[in-house]
């Protein structure tokens, strides 16, 4: 009898605490959780404005790489997540047409003015012995077909990584001029009119090295892998007519000179190398960022190879990851065009001060 008390008194302990959960549903429905990781800051339509003609304006422009990752949720991975204040960012490893990118895309171009580029090395088009040895009708069709899928995805241009002394690519100067000839019909400051919008062009950029000085007019900007750079002195020899002058035909003002902050194990986690810099030391990617603006060279600025991987350093303080992410690059850019400072809008002559 006993036991079948136990049973009934167990029985009716049950019920009555599923009747009590079923009965709090109401207020124990968990709600949706953003991590902070997949967040960005939200501007006001006012903010965007400002923000948008800053770009416009004759100021020191902000660079970076960024490599594709699929479908993510995680800010650093990306393109949304990335400063605002950066000018021009790059696919390093290629476009995949996927839901995401373009919805960063263009976002990115038309609430933050931030121009996207895509970053190619046709080396099956451009080889000097095997398959495709020389053959420049194809790399006719291959420029035309990139061109194509550059303005098929709604992207702002193309940054051709060239490195002949570097990366292995041997080519001949007719083969490149081929290329380039094609290109700079559809991109850069040599495009034709009709491809123009607005009365402005998709830009056109090599990185690592060019040296063929007759052809640099083709480009917008030259971006110099100067990385490792510890002093004003090693910036100053990567300018024009310098022992280390990778941009043959390129004058300073189109020199941007980027940081690979992405080295494992190194200064990656500190904005780069150590930079000599006013009797002290600091990162190498503020050491350019000081540069572009005080040295008589006057560089185009400066920017970073893979950006994502700086994502989360130099968070010393251990804020909230953001709006504390970039801090490198954020304080590089605060450097070049500090908030506060007064810049023209080219497209309409309006003064507009640079936000944070």
């Amino acid at each position: 009898m006993d036991m079948k008390n136990d049973r009934i008194i167990k029985f009716l302990c049950c019920l009555f605490m599923v009747t009590q959960i079923i009965g709090c549903s109401d207020w124990i429905e968990a709600e949706p959780t953003i991590l902070p990781e997949m967040k960005y800051k939200e501007l006001t339509p006012e903010e965007e404005a400002a923000l948008i003609a800053y770009k416009n304006s004759d100021h020191k422009i902000f660079f970076a790489w960024m490599n594709y990752s699929p479908a993510t949720s995680s800010m650093q991975t990306r393109l949304r997540g990335i400063p605002d204040s950066l000018d021009i960012v790059s696919f390093f490893t290629g476009y995949v047409n996927n839901k995401q990118n373009r919805e960063d895309v263009k976002f990115l171009q038309e609430r933050r003015g931030t121009k996207v580029l895509l970053t190619m090395w046709p080396d099956k088009y451009f080889a000097t012995t095997g398959e495709g040895r020389e053959d420049l009708d194809s790399m006719i069709v291959y420029a035309e077909n990139l061109v194509d899928s550059i303005y098929t995805w709604g992207l702002d241009g193309f940054d051709l990584d060239y490195e002949p002394s570097f990366g292995g690519d041997s080519y001949t100067t007719e083969m490149m001029r081929t290329f380039i000839d094609v290109m700079s019909k559809y991109l850069g400051p040599k495009c034709d009119e009709q491809y123009k919008v607005n009365g402005k062009h998709k830009l056109l950029v090599v990185d690592g090295q060019w040296n063929d000085a007759e052809y640099a007019d083709r480009f917008d900007y030259f971006i110099g892998q100067a990385y490792n750079a510890s002093s004003e002195s090693s910036l100053n020899n990567r300018c024009q007519d310098g022992w280390q002058d990778y941009g043959k035909g390129f004058p300073n003002e189109k020199r941007i000179f980027c940081e690979w902050v992405s080295q494992v194990g190194n200064a990656f986690g500190q904005g780069g190398v150590n930079y000599r810099y006013d009797n002290e030391y600091i990162p190498s990617l503020w050491g350019m960022a000081h540069y572009a603006v005080e040295s008589p060279k006057n560089v185009a600025g400066c920017g970073a190879y893979v950006l994502q991987f700086g994502y989360a350093e130099g968070n010393h303080l251990n804020l909230p990851v953001p709006p504390n992410n970039y801090y490198y690059a954020r304080q590089a850019i605060q450097i070049m065009n500090p908030a506060g400072k007064t810049v023209e809008d080219e497209t309409d002559g309006e003064e507009v001060e640079v936000e944070e």
